[in-house]
This record gives C-alpha cells, structure tokens and sequence, in this order.
C-alpha cells in the first residue's frame, strides 16, 4: 500500500471522531482493521485497534477530554505493519502518533475558539460563510491527521532501519513485551473501571 495513501485513509476516517457524522468508523478498533486490510495485514490491523481500544476505552475522547486518539494510533500501527516493521516498533510508533496527534488537536481546538465569535456574525449575516468555515476546519484538522501519521510513520521507518538493531536487547525486550501486553492491560484498565463504577 502507498505510504501517502494509508496517511490519507487515516485522516479520512479520524474526522468521524469528533467533526462528521460520528458513526463509530473513527474507533480504533474499526481505523486498524481498515488500514490493516488496506496494507495487506488485516490481522495485524485488527490487533492494534483492538489493543488500542482497550486502553482506551476508560478514557473516551468527549468534550475537552484529549488525552490521546486511539484511531490514529491504530491507523499508524497498522500501516507501519504492512511496511513490514517489527511488531513492537508498530506499537510505540502508533502510540507516539496517537499522542502527538492529540497534542495536536488540543491545539487545533484552541485556535478555532478564538475564531468562533467571528464565524457566528459571518453566520448571522448570512450567506456561505458558515459552510466554508466548516470546509476549511474539516480541511486543516484532516491534514494535520495526515502530517501526524506521515511524520511518524516516516520516523518510525527511519528508526527500523537504523537505530533499532544497534538498541541494547534489554530494550527491543522492553519494548515487545509492552506491545503484547497491551492488549491485557487494557483489558485489567477496563475491568477496574467496571469495577469502580460498580
């Protein structure tokens, strides 16, 4: 699969989460299988959105609530996998982009609440104002997914081919058993929220 066109699935499908129509095809789970399927490792697609989506379930990404994006994180590792990375280098890569995705939507939302007062009065006014400051949000936040997964994904491709054989192996071991053990993490995470709210 092309490295710009998985970014771009990835960006497509991340704009559900909080701007389109919200149909749960931003979950993680549902963006690794996609992009798993699209980068001809669908196992390991569904894998990472699983894993991901375990730990992130306890913390859902409503109202000011950013603390990472699930989806791109799922959508990144699943796409470093049909790159034929390791396995726990998919795994941190698509943690980092999940955080750093969120980071930069944090960001994102900041700028367009400085500039809500002055859609409202293009809005009042009437006209196309409204729908073209929608195309354009819809616009930039697609293409800061898109920055986001491309750039670790790059960074991650980098590292496989470099860095990572020379790591000490205490390190590349740390590494995989995080990324197997994420899944049951997750699912312990999920258990004691259940258990807290019980």
């Amino acid at each position: 699969m092309n490295l710009l066109a998985g970014c771009a699935a990835i960006a497509f499908l991340e704009l559900d989460a909080t701007l389109v129509a919200q149909t749960f095809v931003s979950r993680p789970l549902v963006v690794g299988a996609a992009v798993g399927t699209m980068s001809g490792k669908p196992l390991a697609g569904v894998l990472f959105g699983a894993s991901y989506e375990l730990l992130g379930l306890c913390n859902l990404p409503v109202g000011g609530c950013l603390n990472w994006s699930g989806a791109v994180a799922a959508g990144t590792a699943a796409l470093l996998a049909g790159a034929h990375i390791s396995f726990p280098l998919c795994f941190a890569g698509g943690l980092a982009a999940g955080v750093l995705h969120a980071r930069a939507e944090a960001f994102e939302r900041e700028r367009r609440g400085r500039t809500v007062d002055a859609v409202a009065a293009r809005a009042e006014a009437g006209g196309s104002a409204l729908g073209l400051s929608l195309c354009s949000s819809l616009a930039v936040h697609a293409a800061m997914t898109f920055a986001v997964a491309l750039a670790v994904t790059g960074a991650v491709m980098l590292a496989d081919r470099g860095a990572w054989s020379y790591l000490p192996e205490f390190i590349r071991t740390g590494f995989a058993l995080a990324a197997s053990s994420a899944p049951w993490i997750g699912l312990s995470g999920v258990a004691a929220w259940g258990l807290r709210r019980a």
